[in-house]
């Protein structure tokens, strides 16, 4: 095995590892942490009726997916179906029936209200 084949090896083994500890452990991934950012903008936006604000928020998404090759207009009836779906109460992120554990016991994920009789 080469030098280069036996270090991409290695590092292929440690980020399996990395990423099962950080399952583990419950840390969210950036991939989680965008999931919840555009939840979050766009219910609030759409809750408080800032269409204008939420059209700024497509637009500055839009023109930063245009910018890395993704296609414009393609981009924009995604994020448009998007929100057509928050609107009609759709929440793709909520994985509500993930019970995390907590520091005196067990509570529901972010959302779910828990029953502490």
């Amino acid at each position: 095995m080469t030098d280069d084949s036996e270090r991409l090896r290695k590092q292929r083994e440690y980020q399996r590892a990395y990423r099962r500890r950080q399952k583990a452990i419950r840390v969210p991934d950036r991939d989680e942490i965008a999931r919840e950012l555009l939840h979050y903008a766009v219910t609030k936006n759409l809750a408080l009726g800032r269409e204008a604000e939420l059209g700024r928020l497509m637009d500055a998404v839009i023109d930063g997916l245009a910018a890395r090759g993704y296609d414009r207009n393609g981009t924009s009836r995604v994020f448009s179906a998007l929100v057509d779906r928050y609107e009609q109460g759709w929440s793709f992120q909520r994985r509500l029936h993930l019970i995390e554990a907590g520091g005196d016991g067990a509570r529901k994920a972010v959302g779910q209200e828990t029953d502490d009789r």
